[in-house]
Parts: structure tokens; C-alpha cells; sequence
């Protein structure tokens, strides 16, 4: 299903109308003259330094082996290019030369068959080694990567050898007779008998993969061969098919000056999402501005908030995502998820909901940065799984892995860092626990009920505890001012596992700290009785609370300091209000 389903979509945006040619960024055109007399190095590069795309024959599929693209090609196989490297060999020839001469070979074929001037001209540009040597020349020799793509243009010609109607009817006719070759079968994907693809073409930009691409469907070994059948004959795809999901991906995959994928969500270090629909490239575009906004999208968020997803309930056009994960030469397929447009948006305005935390509006945050609040602080994010559930999660409406309640709870334990970040961090983690503790199924049919800010009522233990913390650590920063360590440095995780083993020893202390906190200290005094009022006459510190009421406590301790935020917040505006007038 996954791979019709991408097949089918480059079908439907134009990506498998032209299956013998390909897009590809051209860097420089090698103008020569009608002799092969090399004359100049064009640059085609635009402002962001990346070639003029124009359509060129399809590349062949490569790795360690040698085949070389029709008439266009990278500077390793038209000019013989090797930078600073040893001189391997390929059957006995220098490989260097046997690119080269792979490149030449479909090169003289074409001027034996059509006599075409073009093609001869670029057929005597090859052979001369001085006329070569001109065009590395013309560059600095170490501007040169062996990735440059060239490209052909003979006299005072526009256009490129390559597409000469001559040249491009003599590509179609043996790129045609290739792929006619093989052996015919019912194609998985599509259903219908059509010559099966012995290899697929590669994936690119799939993170931990090779830079060179890496195989979705393939067989390269005994083991995984079967009844006598090589290759992609064991699972008969049609050539037409595997460029299809390959081309879909890819277009998907490919980086775009804002994002490192086009339709793609970076998850953990190891794994992307990448989505699309049925609907229009505008919508999903939407989509994704909501999932995974850029800085941009933020701030026309900010700009012109809306309110909340709309409904689209009544959509029903087809939704897809799929999350791949690059190993070496092979692409693993983590998450397969299908479903509707208008169940996505309602799952996503549901996701935004949960995540909402005190004044902040129910809008999007990129996910990268859910996942970096809770990555250890060696840098180590979560395991690419557990970031392949969290977002599966997300759009499907389903409870998001204990994984992730357990790494938010783990990075709370540690001491914090300095600054606005730490307040911006310390929202988004106990952002990821209030969604967990909201579709933890682990209780019955009864939902916990987790406000969006400080529930002043609310009679839970652990959530009452987690407040209390909040205002100790407030008495002990009012009385003492400047610390090296607080108490939620050196407390914080055995007050929220193991409550009965810290509280009685805080509360001893508040008393001594409310002594020095002046007329603050007596209204924080206050505000520890109200609190402490909530709490049971009978064991009102647990000896163990689980990873749930752990998170609970996380809760209730970011509302009430949230509160106290807020309210020195307000009583500080008027005065910056007086200042900024005067």
C-alpha cells in the first residue's frame, strides 16, 4: 500500500511525466567550439550558488561502479577529474580514465548513428587531453570537488548537446530499448505486467544514510533469494513503479532553502517523517507550517494567530506519512500511517491543545524543539523510535510512548541552567508531561483531568506536593537572594519520587527562611498554609510516588511557579509603564 500510494503521487504531480529525464542542478556549461576546441567555463550558478536546474538523461545508478550519464555529467567523468587521490584502478586501467572513457563511449556511438556536428565536436573535446587540461585551467584547481555537474554548448549556441532533437531522439531510442529488457511480471504496486526492476534507484538525504543514496527494496545477497530468483525479481516491481516511490521520496526528502527536507520532519538524529495527501501541495504545505513551523511560520503565527486548526471534519481526502530511518546502503521504514485529512487536523488541534501550557496560545511548536528539551545533556536526543512515536502519536490521537514521560522526567531531575532558556525549557518539558498524563490509558475509562494553568482546587496529592515545592523554593529565593544551589537543584528529584524522605526536612527549613523574608515571606507563609491545607491529615508525604504521579508533581510545581511568575510580572508593569513615559 505505501508504495502506490507514492507511486501515485508522482503520477499526480507531474514527477513520472518525463521517466527518461531528470532535474538536476547544472553548475557550468563547456562551451566549445564546432572543432572541440575548448573555448570557456560558463557558471550557470544563481544567488544561493547551486546550478540552473534543466532537465538532463537520467543518471545511472552508481556506488563503487563506473557508468556514466549521457552527455552530461560530473567533472570525475567528463574531465577525467581526481582530486589528490591515489591512482586506483579499474580492470587494469586507471579509474580516472575509465570513467572517462565510460562517459566517451555512448559519445561515439551517437556520431556513428547520426553524423550529428554537435556530437562530434564534443567527441574531439574528449579525446584531446590538452583540451581537457584548458577547461580544469579555467577554474582554480582547488575550487574543483568532482561534483560539478557540466554540460555541453557548441559555438554561439543556448542550448546544450544534450538537447539536440538529434541527440535527444538517439538517448530515447536506447534508454528505450534498456528498459525493454528483462523480465516481465505483475508488478506489486501497480497491479499490471510490466518488466521488472532487477535494481531500484536510491533514496537521498535520508539522515544516517550514505550521501551517495541508499536502497528502500533491495536484494543483494544469497540469503534473501528465493526458488532460484536474483535481485528485485523476488519481489517483482515494475521499473515504471520503483521510479515512481523513489522519485516521490525524493522529492519529498529534498532540502529547500528553510528546511533540511522539503515535506519532511526531522525526528531524533536518526529518522524523518515525511507526509503528503490526496488534497493540493498548498495544503499540505499548511500542514506542515503547523507540525514543524520554521522561524517564519512562527512568527506569522504571532503576527495573525489563528484560532486553533480548522475542523475539516468533513474531509476525507486520503492523508499518508511514512518515517524512514537511513542505515549505511539500507533505508529502514520505522512508522507506516495512514488516514484522513480531516481526522489529521482534528488530531493535531487535540495535540496543540494538550501541549498548551498557562498564558502561552494553543499553536505549534517545532518538534525539534520538544525533542531537545528532554535530550540529555551530553547532546544525546531520544532514540529515533521513541521520536517516531511521539509524532505517530500526535497524528493519530493516541497515547504518546512512557518513554517520553520518563526522559522529561529524567531531565527535570538535573540542575537547571541559567536564564530564560531554563523557563522556556522547563515549559516544554512539563508541556510533553501534561499530553502524556491527558492520554495516559493506563487509568481506566476515568481521563485525569491536567489544567492548562494553576488549578487552585485541585485536591491530588502528588499535583499538591509539586505546588508546594514551588512556593518552599519561592520562601528560601525571597530570604536568601543570591544562591550557588536551590533547593530544586539539590531536591527536586527525591521530592517528586520519594516525598516523605525531603519534605519534612524543607518545611522545618521554610520556617527559618520565612523569619527573613520580610512582609513577602508572611504572604508566602500564607500561601504554603493554603496549599498544605489540600494535602491528606493522615501520610501527607508518600514514601514513593510512580512515574504518573511523578509527573503530576511536575505539573503543579510549574503552575504555582508560573503563578508567582505572573504575578510579579503584573506588579511590575505599571512601573515599566511610569519609566517608559517619563
Amino acid at each position: 500500500m505505501m508504495l502506490t500510494a507514492l507511486n501515485d503521487f508522482a503520477r499526480e504531480r507531474g514527477l513520472t511525466d518525463d521517466p527518461l529525464y531528470e532535474v538536476k542542478p547544472v553548475d557550468f556549461f563547456i562551451r566549445i567550439s564546432a572543432k572541440g576546441k575548448f573555448i570557456k567555463l560558463e557558471s550557470l550558478a544563481r544567488e544561493d550558488g547551486r546550478g540552473n536546474a534543466m532537465p538532463i538523461p537520467r543518471l545511472p545508478q552508481r556506488s563503487v561502479n563506473i557508468a556514466a550519464g549521457f552527455f552530461a555529467d560530473n567533472s570525475k567523468y567528463v574531465l577525467a577529474y581526481e582530486k589528490d587521490a591515489p591512482k586506483a584502478k579499474a580492470g587494469g586501467v586507471e579509474k580516472r580514465l575509465a570513467r572517462l572513457e565510460a562517459f566517451l563511449k555512448p559519445v561515439r556511438e551517437v556520431v556513428a548513428e547520426t553524423k550529428d556536428a554537435e556530437a562530434r565536436a564534443v567527441e574531439s573535446f574528449l579525446d584531446s587531453e590538452a583540451e581537457r587540461s584548458k577547461a580544469l585551467a579555467d577554474r582554480g584547481a582547488e575550487e574543483w570537488t568532482g561534483s560539478e555537474m557540466l554540460a555541453f554548448v557548441v559555438g554561439e549556441a543556448t542550448t546544450p548537446v544534450h538537447q539536440n532533437p538529434a541527440i535527444r531522439a538517439c538517448w530515447e531510442r536506447r534508454a528505450g530499448a534498456q528498459r525493454a529488457l528483462g523480465r516481465r511480471a505483475l508488478c506489486l504496486v501497480t497491479g499490471r505486467e510490466g518488466v521488472v526492476a532487477v535494481t531500484h534507484p536510491k533514496l537521498k538525504n535520508v539522515p544516517e544514510a550514505q550521501p551517495s543514496g541508499a536502497s528502500l527494496v533491495s536484494f543483494n545477497a544469497p540469503a534473501f533469494s528465493s526458488h532460484g530468483l536474483e535481485q528485485g525479481e523476488n519481489a517483482p516491481i515494475s521499473q515504471e513503479a520503483s521510479l515512481g516511490y523513489v522519485l516521490a521520496l525524493n522529492d519529498m526528502l529534498r532540502r529547500t532553502e528553510q528546511r533540511r527536507f522539503r515535506q519532511g520532519i526531522q525526528l531524533a538524529d536518526g529518522s524523518v517523517m515525511v507526509f503528503w495527501t490526496r488534497a493540493s501541495p498548498s495544503e499540505e504545505s499548511f500542514l506542515l507550517s503547523l507540525l514543524d513551523p520554521t522561524e517564519d511560520d512562527l512568527k506569522r503565527f504571532v503576527e495573525s494567530p489563528r484560532k486553533g486548526v480548522e475542523p475539516g471534519e468533513l474531509d476525507d481526502r486520503a492523508f499518508y506519512a511514512v518515517t524512514l530511518a537511513g542505515n549505511a546502503g539500507r533505508v529502514a521504514v520505522r512508522d507506516w500511517f495512514e488516514s484522513r485529512v480531516g481526522e489529521v487536523k482534528q488530531n493535531i488541534r487535540r495535540y496543540f491543545d494538550d501541549l498548551r501550557m498557562g498564558d502561552a496560545p494553543a499553536g505549534p511548536i517545532p518538534v525539534y524543539r520538544l525533542l531537545k528539551a528532554v535530550e540529555a545533556p551530553s547532546g544525546r536526543g531520544l532514540t529515533p523510535d521513541i521520536a517516531a512515536r511521539m509524532l505517530g502519536a500526535a497524528l493519530r490521537g493516541q497515547p504518546f510512548p512512557r518513554q517520553l514521560l520518563v526522559a522529561a522526567l529524567d531531565r527535570l531531575r538535573l540542575p537547571p541552567a541559567d536564564g530564560g532558556v531554563e523557563r522556556e525549557q522547563l515549559r516544554l518539558r512539563v508541556a510533553l508531561i501534561k499530553a502524556y498524563l491527558l492520554r495516559d490509558r493506563n487509568r481506566g475509562s476515568t481521563p485525569l483531568e491536567v489544567t492548562v494553568s494553576l488549578d487552585k482546587d485541585n485536591p491530588s496529592q502528588p499535583y499538591v506536593l509539586g505546588r508546594l515545592f514551588a512556593v518552599l523554593e519561592r520562601l528560601q529565593g525571597v530570604a536568601l537572594k543570591d544562591l550557588n544551589a536551590t533547593i530544586r537543584d539539590r531536591y527536586f528529584g527525591a521530592a517528586s519520587r520519594n516525598p516523605v524522605t525531603v519534605f519534612p526536612r524543607l518545611i522545618q527549613l521554610s520556617v527559618h527562611h520565612a523569619s527573613k523574608a520580610g512582609e513577602n515571606g508572611r504572604w508566602l507563609e500564607r500561601t504554603k498554609g493554603e496549599v498544605m491545607a489540600l494535602l491528606p491529615s493522615k501520610d501527607p508525604f508518600p514514601p514513593v510516588f510512580q512515574p504518573e504521579q511523578q509527573g503530576l508533581f511536575a505539573v503543579g510545581y510549574y503552575h504555582q511557579r508560573e503563578a508567582f511568575f505572573t504575578k510579579r510580572e503584573a506588579a511590575a508593569a505599571p512601573a515599566d509603564s511610569t519609566a517608559s513615559s517619563t
